[in-house]
């Protein structure tokens, strides 16, 4: 994560809340699988040393958007988010590299300490670094998809693998590699307890500014006082960057959200974050230059080539 946008997303994901229920709410259909007070941070940093060839030294280091060790009774997982504004044609490769990182670091942290408290039993102990009845933990990663547009990417690695059709008896042998993507057109909003269910149901009328206003309007007592990350959130995940920040937010750290919503519908509207929507606002704007001009609805439609009731419509919405 690098801009604006994602960095808004991963401080939402910093409350240990909302990072729960995504896995949550995502991949395990609401059953609350991962518990928030059980969550600690762990380093996004990956780096693994070898030496090539040539005995040189070689460093590999790759960076996590966002990754928490969550304890069980006796053991641990890692779960992860990869962040993405825009389809990534290579992320079953990306993804399959961090979490082999992952485990490559397991692997090598373990073997030390084996080797600092030499309780190897045998060589093949020794040279494995690990002993027989180690055990790795398990890491799962998700690929959190905000852009507004369908994803057209890979969602496993024999997507992009380009298989002879001599060799196909091959592929049996070969180990794929999935891609858990997340976006609001594959998840169900009622599955989640937090503001992602907020988050992924106006993710879904982007580009449907009239939409998303019914939707905030109806709902007062929901959007009525929301954390500022989630506000700060949608702002950068709707495209909307030309309206107020800190004078909609209060002491307490939360924001009117049917205010401040109401504006992001608007400016969905007007901004355009869907295709054919930048046309709309083209024709709105001629509209109403004809309605200022003191030309009638009928006159208008005839003018603009569109029903009577769509520009009583516009004049009445701008």
């Amino acid at each position: 994560m690098s801009n604006e946008k994602d960095l808004a997303v991963k401080k939402f994901l910093e409350r240990p809340e909302n990072f729960s229920d995504l896995f949550n709410g995502s991949l395990f259909q609401g059953k609350q699988v991962i518990k928030a007070d059980r969550l600690e941070n762990l380093p996004g940093e990956s780096a693994l040393s070898f030496a090539d060839k040539k005995g040189k030294k070689v460093s590999v280091r790759r960076y996590r958007d966002v990754i928490r060790k969550a304890s069980g009774d006796t053991a641990y997982a890692v779960f992860a988010v990869e962040g993405q504004g825009e389809t990534h044609y290579a992320m079953p490769v990306r993804e399959m590299l961090y979490d082999a990182m992952n485990y490559a670091g397991q692997v090598k942290e373990i073997s030390e300490r084996h080797r600092r408290e030499k309780d190897y039993r045998d060589s093949a102990e020794f040279l494995s670094g690990l002993l027989r009845e180690d055990r790795l933990m398990p890491v799962i990663t998700i690929c959190l998809y905000y852009g507004t547009k369908e994803w057209e990417g890979p969602l496993d690695l024999f997507n992009m693998l380009n298989i002879p059709e001599e060799y196909e008896d091959m592929k049996p042998f070969m180990t794929n590699y999935k891609v858990n993507l997340v976006q609001a057109s594959n998840v169900d909003p009622e599955n989640f307890r937090t503001d992602l269910k907020i988050i992924f149901t106006l993710l879904s009328m982007a580009g449907d500014g009239k939409k998303m206003k019914k939707y905030i309007r109806e709902r007062p007592e929901e959007f009525g006082h929301i954390p500022y990350e989630t506000y700060d959130c949608l702002r950068e995940l709707l495209h909307v960057d030309k309206w107020r920040k800190a004078d909609q937010e209060n002491g307490k750290g939360e924001v009117d959200m049917c205010k401040a919503l109401e504006e992001i519908a608007e400016m969905a509207k007007q901004e355009g974050m869907a295709e054919g929507v930048q046309q709309g606002i083209l024709l709105a704007k001629k509209v109403i230059h004809y309605a200022r001009d003191g030309r009638s609805a009928e006159e208008i439609a005839g003018i603009c080539g569109i029903p009577v009731d769509e520009v009583r419509e516009i004049t009445e919405e701008w």
